[in-house]
């Protein structure tokens, strides 16, 4: 499989409690892929009663070789605790999740993108708005300037919503998908507003203690560079550790950093256990508006004989990650890699092995 191939590191690492053997032979294969050296990676399949992990590589030179416990960059996978925090909201009346974004938004910002015609919270959390996308590499770049300027969280934010300043809609909203990191600082600066509290505290207290997310936090709210796994990307010469490019904030479209058994915590508390929404707010985070695999900072794929699987991927300078859950059944596959652009297929075939077993 490609994405043993890739795998580096040494097994440092491995539980097995009571698996079938489909799925004890893939990551017995990620095992047996693993070299002395390298980025770390971690391998994560949880069902109920049965955990299996397999941790690779090095975590970084101050620390070792990695574990269970190794924590990574998210990434997008952060999406989906947004998402969840608003849906809690609207739950509760403070909000209503059709409201129109403009209604708590700042004016400024709201004048700056054009009035925001017609987009709604829930056009942003499922990336429906039509806003075009303001992550490039130029902003990286931009980003470190300002902070090593000592600008504030929120004046990067702010930085990068004026990427997109007098850019065009690419479609009316709720018409049309398109991806687009744009849509998450926004659905931030929402919840923030209504809540009156920063994005991270929320998180805290909404999602992070309730579920025992002792490990999960937000880049730059508590957790620097150092604090996590190191990551690795090949600019053109090989590949080169990027701690110096994650000097600043994580926002609302990707900046949590966390351990696969928590982020496997995470899915089990939200489709399992149900703790963190009801049924009516599940149904519409997994509500797919335009037949493009994707609701509310989450993907979902129907696949045959009615198993649906829900998840999300993510990629940053340094990190690739993967979860993906397959609904009723409380199975959950990991996999946290820190090698930009890495290949994420290995979930699927951890799921497909224990279906097949």
């Amino acid at each position: 499989m490609d994405t043993l191939g890739r795998l580096v590191g040494t097994i440092v690492f491995l539980v097995i409690f009571a698996s079938g053997a489909k799925s004890n032979e893939v990551l017995g294969d990620i095992r047996r892929s693993c070299s002395p050296d390298g980025p770390a990676h971690v391998v994560l399949l949880a069902s109920p009663g049965n955990t299996q992990v397999v941790a690779c590589g090095r975590d970084r030179p101050s620390v070792g070789q990695a574990t269970a416990e190794s924590r990574f960059l998210l990434a997008s996978v952060s999406k989906t605790f947004l998402a969840v925090t608003l849906l809690q909201l609207h739950e509760e009346g403070q909000i209503n999740i059709d409201d129109r974004a403009s209604k708590w938004l700042p004016p400024d910002v709201v004048t700056d993108l054009g009035g925001l015609k017609g987009v709604t919270i829930s056009h942003l959390l499922s990336m429906t708005s039509g806003l075009p996308d303001y992550l490039d590499e130029q902003f990286y770049l931009d980003s470190l300037d300002l902070v090593d300027a000592g600008a504030t969280s929120a004046k990067v934010l702010r930085s990068a919503l004026k990427k997109v300043v007098g850019e065009p809609v690419l479609f009316a909203a709720g018409t049309a998908f398109d991806y687009s990191n744009t849509n998450y600082l926004l659905a931030q600066l929402v919840l923030e507003k209504v809540s009156g509290q920063p994005m991270h505290e929320v998180f805290n207290s909404r999602i992070f203690e309730p579920v025992g997310l002792n490990r999960t936090q937000l880049l730059g709210f508590g957790v620097s560079p150092g604090d996590f796994v190191q990551g690795f990307e090949d600019f053109g010469n090989g590949l080169e550790a990027v701690d110096g490019y994650l000097e600043g904030f994580g926002f609302g479209d990707g900046g949590l950093v966390s351990t696969a058994g928590e982020v496997a915590g995470f899915y089990d508390a939200l489709f399992s256990a149900r703790t963190l929404l009801d049924k009516r707010s599940l149904d519409r985070l997994l509500t797919d508006p335009v037949g493009e695999g994707y609701g509310m900072g989450i993907e979902v794929e129907r696949l045959p004989d009615d198993v649906i699987v829900v998840g999300h991927s993510g990629g940053d300078i340094g990190f690739s990650t993967d979860v993906r859950h397959i609904l009723g059944e409380g199975v959950s596959a990991v996999y946290l890699s820190a090698i930009a652009e890495d290949d994420l297929s290995v979930t699927w075939d951890l799921l497909e092995a224990h279906e097949g077993n």
